[in-house]
């Protein structure tokens, strides 16, 4: 079965474009993973996660899926995107860690139709 890929420059009615989550209603994540200045131990690596999850996710009213090198993160909120102002946010928190060597963010990318785009 092939998968649906969706034309952004289509007529479509705003009911569908809000069910499709396009034009108006996208929504935008990014991801961000991050190199680890070497292998933590269990205890360290679960303190860091939990420090992270409080304090850039919770904290900004955001949801995080994945693990340190690959993950997503979008708004906790029901149709609402990510800000710039809210990724640097992150962005910032993870490179103040001791332990994190280096953080690669991507852009805003639409969060239901790919992160090509």
């Amino acid at each position: 079965m092939r998968a649906r890929t969706y034309k952004p420059d289509a007529k479509r009615s705003r009911r569908l474009r809000k069910k499709l989550r396009l034009g108006e209603f996208q929504e935008l994540g990014f991801s961000c993973p991050v190199t680890l200045v070497g292998v933590l131990s269990e205890e360290a690596n679960d303190a860091l996660l939990d420090r992270f999850l409080a304090e850039a996710i919770e904290a900004n009213n955001l949801a995080f899926g994945g693990g340190w090198d690959y993950n997503y993160i979008v708004r906790w909120e029901y149709r609402e995107s990510v800000s710039e102002e809210v990724r640097q946010k992150v962005i910032d928190w993870l490179r103040a860690q001791p332990e994190i060597k280096d953080v690669h963010p991507s852009p805003l990318t639409d969060a239901w139709h790919g992160h090509d785009e």
